[in-house]
C-alpha cells in the first residue's frame, strides 16, 4: 500500500455504522483499491486467519450463526449478506484492521498488511458463494433495496431478470391489456398516487364499478397473500390473472379473448425483440405465460422506505419529521391506540413475507365498517375472508394494508368509505361503526384523542410518504412522454465547491460552508456519496454547487446537484 494510503487509514475517525448495516469505515476508505488478486492460494492464506481469529462470531459461512455470535450484546455483521456488495474493498479493509465500534477488535497487530488484503478477498468470496445461491432464488436481477429492506421471495419458475422487469413495465402500462384498449394496470395503480387510484372504488373496461377500491402496490413483493380478502391468491402471477380475465367484476375484460391479447402483442414492433430478450429460453416467446411473468417482475421492484419517518428512525436526520409527527409515533406504537398491532414491522402491515422468512405472516381483520342486522352480517358483495372460508367468524375480515405512502392512498377501507386521514383516526377513536359485532377485532376499541393528539398522528402517518415514488423514473409509463415530475424539494441544501470527483467510489470531494440545523462547515474539502452517479460526469474540481444533502447512517449523500453562479 502506498505510504499516503496508509496515512489516511490511520488517522481516519471512527464513524457510526451505515444507515443499512454495511460498514462503519469512513468514507475515504472506499478509494482504497485490494492489491492482491484472488486466487487459491491467497484463499487458502485468508482461510487459514479467518478461521484462527474470525470463524468463532463469523462462522466457517460467514453468516454469524454462531454460539459465540448469539452471546454477544451486538451480532456480528454476516458476511454474506447482500449490504456487502455496497461495501467497497477498502472499507472492508479498514475494519479488519481497525476494528468496529459496536464490539469487533482490529487485526494490525495480529495480520500483516497484505494478510489483511488477503482476508478482504476471502470475504468477497464468502458473499459470492452466498451470491451464487440467492441467484438460485431470486435472478440475475440487481434490487435496489430500501435501507434494511430483506429481499422478496421469487418464484422459482419466474427468476427476476433485468430484461422482464423493463419488459414487465411496458405490458404494466399497455392499454392493449384491455377490452377496449383504454385501460392498462397502470390506470388503476398510477405512480403519482403510490399504485393505486384515488376512486372510491375501481371502475373496469365495461364501466362495471367494483366493490372494492384499487390497493397499492407498493411493497406488493412482501405480501403473501393478494388482494383484499382472498387467501388463495398467493403470488403475484396468480393475481395478475384476475383483472386480465376475472368476470366478477370485470376490470380488463379479455375473459375468452386470449388469443386476440396475445396477437395484440405480436403487433407491437417492441415486443418481439423485448420478448427475445427476457424469455431467450422460448422459441416463440410472445405468449400469455410470458406476459404475465414479465409484469409480476416489474410488479416486484416497486419498493419503497425511504420516508423522512425513516430517515428519522434510521437517525439520518433527528429533524426529518415534525415533533408533531414524533408524538404520533409515539400515540400510533403505544398500547392506548393498539395501531402497531395491525401496522407493524417494516411494511407496516401484519402480512408479510420475504427471503429467508421460514413461516409467512397472515392477517385478516374486522374494522368495525358496518352495523347489520346481526352481529356477523356483512353486505352480500363484500363479506371479506367469510367469501373463501364460509366460517361466520371470517365475517367482514379483510387484510390490513401497509400504512406507507398512506397519505397518496386516500380514500381509505377496502370500500372507500373513508375519505381523509381525519376520519380514518375518528373511525378508530370510535372503536369502529359496528360496536356490536363480534367480530370485530380486539385492538378495534374506542380511545380518547385531544385534538393536538389527533393532529399528531396524522402527522406521523403523513411522513411515511416517500418523496421519491412520482418522480422514479424506472417505474414510470415508458408509452408516454415522460411526466415533468419534479422531486420535492430537499429539507437540507448545500451550496460549495467541487474539489475532486472520484468516478469509481461515487464521490465528490467539496468545500461547503455550514448547512443550517444539519451540518457544519468543515475545516478541509469533506466528501459525500452521490446518489445518482451519471451526475459526477458534469462535476469538475472548482465547478460551484448546490445540492440536497441526507445523512445515511455514517454517509453524507448528494442529490439534486446543480451548478450556480455567485
Amino acid at each position: 500500500m502506498k505510504p499516503l494510503a496508509l496515512l489516511l487509514l490511520l488517522h481516519l475517525p471512527l464513524l457510526a455504522h451505515d444507515a443499512s448495516g454495511r460498514s462503519s469505515a469512513p468514507i475515504e476508505s472506499r478509494r482504497l483499491v485490494n492489491p492482491v488478486r484472488a486466487s487459491e492460494s491467497v484463499f487458502y492464506n485468508a482461510a487459514a486467519n479467518y478461521a484462527k481469529l474470525c470463524v468463532d462470531c463469523h462462522g466457517a459461512d460467514g453468516k454469524s450463526k454462531t454460539r459465540q455470535a448469539g452471546k454477544l450484546p451486538n451480532r456480528p455483521t454476516d458476511l454474506t449478506n447482500y449490504f456487502m456488495q455496497g461495501m467497497k474493498d477498502g472499507e472492508i479493509y479498514w475494519i479488519i484492521s481497525n476494528g468496529d465500534p459496536k464490539g469487533m477488535p482490529g487485526f494490525t497487530a495480529q495480520l500483516a498488511e497484505t494478510q489483511r488484503w488477503e482476508l478482504v478477498a476471502w470475504v468477497r468470496e464468502l458473499r459470492i458463494r452466498q451470491l451464487y445461491a440467492e441467484r438460485l432464488q431470486l435472478g440475475s436481477y440487481e434490487w435496489d433495496l430500501p435501507p434494511g429492506f430483506p429481499h422478496p421471495k421469487v418464484p422459482y419458475t419466474n427468476l427476476m431478470t433485468p430484461e422482464k422487469v423493463e419488459l414487465g413495465r411496458y405490458l404494466f402500462y399497455d392499454k392493449r391489456l384491455s377490452q377496449n384498449q383504454k385501460q392498462s394496470c397502470g390506470s388503476c395503480h398510477q405512480q403519482s398516487k403510490a399504485f393505486t387510484d384515488a376512486r372510491l372504488q375501481a371502475e373496469g373496461s365495461t364501466g362495471e364499478i367494483h366493490p372494492r377500491g384499487a390497493m397499492s402496490l407498493i411493497n406488493v413483493a412482501y405480501s403473501p397473500v393478494l388482494g383484499w380478502a382472498n387467501p388463495n391468491l398467493k403470488s403475484l402471477e396468480q393475481q395478475i390473472l384476475v383483472p386480465l380475465f376475472g368476470t366478477h367484476p370485470v376490470e380488463l375484460g379479455m375473459s375468452g379473448k386470449e388469443d386476440l391479447l396475445v396477437q395484440r402483442l405480436k403487433e407491437e414492433p417492441k415486443y418481439p425483440k423485448m420478448f427475445a430478450s427476457a424469455f431467450p429460453e422460448t422459441p416463440d416467446s410472445i405468449t400469455l405465460a410470458n406476459a404475465v411473468n414479465a409484469i409480476a417482475s416489474f410488479e416486484r421492484t416497486l419498493l419503497s422506505g425511504d420516508s423522512p419517518y425513516d430517515e428519522y428512525r434510521r437517525g439520518d436526520d433527528p429533524d426529518a419529521i415534525s415533533p408533531s409527527a414524533k408524538r404520533g409515533e409515539s400515540l400510533f406504537f403505544s398500547e392506548r391506540l393498539e395501531c402497531f398491532h395491525c401496522h407493524g414491522g417494516f411494511n407496516l402491515t401484519g402480512t408479510v413475507d420475504y427471503l429467508g422468512k421460514a413461516t409467512p405472516e397472515l392477517e385478516f381483520h374486522n374494522t368495525g365498517l358496518f352495523d347489520l342486522k346481526n352481529e356477523s352480517s356483512y353486505p352480500a358483495d363484500n363479506p371479506g375472508l367469510f367469501e373463501f372460508t364460509r366460517k361466520p367468524e371470517d365475517g367482514g375480515k379483510f387484510k390490513a394494508p401497509t400504512l406507507r405512502n398512506i397519505a397518496l392512498t386516500s380514500p381509505y377501507m377496502h370500500d372507500g368509505s373513508v375519505k381523509t386521514l381525519e376520519e380514518a383516526v375518528e373511525h378508530y377513536a370510535s372503536g369502529g361503526r359496528a360496536a356490536a359485532n363480534k367480530n370485530k377485532s380486539e385492538f378495534v376499541k374506542p380511545f380518547a384523542l385531544t385534538a393536538q393528539e389527533k393532529e399528531d398522528l396524522v402527522n406521523f402517518l403523513k411522513s411515511l410518504t416517500d418523496p421519491q415514488i412520482a418522480s422514479n423514473a424506472k417505474w414510470s409509463d415508458p408509452w408516454s412522454p415522460p411526466l415533468q415530475t419534479k422531486p420535492p424539494p430537499p429539507s437540507h441544501v448545500l451550496r460549495g465547491v467541487v474539489r475532486e470527483v472520484f468516478p469509481d467510489a461515487g464521490s465528490v470531494l467539496v468545500s461547503h460552508a455550514a448547512v443550517e440545523n444539519f451540518l457544519d462547515a468543515a475545516a478541509k474539502p469533506r466528501e459525500f456519496l452521490v446518489r445518482d452517479k451519471s451526475l459526477l460526469a458534469n462535476l469538475k474540481p472548482g465547478v460551484r454547487i448546490t445540492a440536497g444533502v441526507k445523512k445515511r447512517g455514517s454517509d453524507y449523500v448528494l442529490e439534486q446537484i446543480k451548478p450556480y453562479r455567485q
